[in-house]
């Protein structure tokens, strides 16, 4: 199995391209931890995963625009399992308005959630890899974070922006063998998506 016994803490993770992330990664050996906004529906992703897969998940009550909320999880994690080797930040929201007409509040909610949610969570996770000599933070980005459509701006602006902090990291940490990608996938039928047809 290619990720035996690596450690992965996944954002968002308990519906849509995370938990299939998490299924996939449980199956290829990894130890998965579904970090989620909603606690009860991480459990069950969890319980899910272990069903099939017993021991390789648990689930992580997790708010990634709280610093002391990722804190004390990615040190839950880290406690329990020995370290961290992969963060998916993949936390995310849709929210669509012209641009003029854009409540600054949605706008900053979703830049949060997108960018600090990011941010906070590579931070807390890179001391974990650090003492491991390596590490993958993956940014789930999108077509958006190389194009761009209508209604979107908070979106995308929040899209491109973690194209600019995956290429810190890797400047950064590349010395510490810590790698940053950011996927960007095109439409995918997710519950995001499904509140906008």
């Amino acid at each position: 199995m290619r990720l035996d016994n690596k450690v992965a803490v996944i954002t968002g993770a308990a519906s849509g391209i995370g938990r299939a992330i998490a299924d996939r990664f449980a199956v290829e050996g990894a130890k998965v931890a579904i970090a989620d906004l909603n606690p009860d529906a991480a459990k069950a992703a969890s319980d899910d995963i272990n069903a099939a897969h017993p021991g390789r998940a648990m689930s992580i009550a997790m708010d990634v625009t709280d610093e002391a909320q990722v804190n004390a999880g990615i040190a839950a994690i880290a406690t329990a399992w020995g370290g961290i080797d992969i963060l998916i930040s993949n936390a995310g929201i849709q929210i669509v308005h012209k641009l003029e007409d854009f409540p600054f509040a949605d706008w900053k909610k979703l830049l949060a959630i997108h960018l600090d949610g990011a941010f906070l969570t590579s931070k807390a996770c890179l001391p974990h890899m650090y003492k491991k000599g390596s590490g993958s933070i993956i940014f789930m980005g999108s077509v958006h974070s190389k194009e761009a459509s209508p209604l979107k701006s908070a979106y995308v602006t929040a899209k491109h922006g973690l194209l600019g902090l995956a290429r810190v990291i890797s400047k950064e940490r590349a010395a510490h063998g810590v790698r940053a990608n950011v996927i960007c996938p095109g439409f995918v039928k997710t519950p995001l998506v499904e509140k906008q047809i």
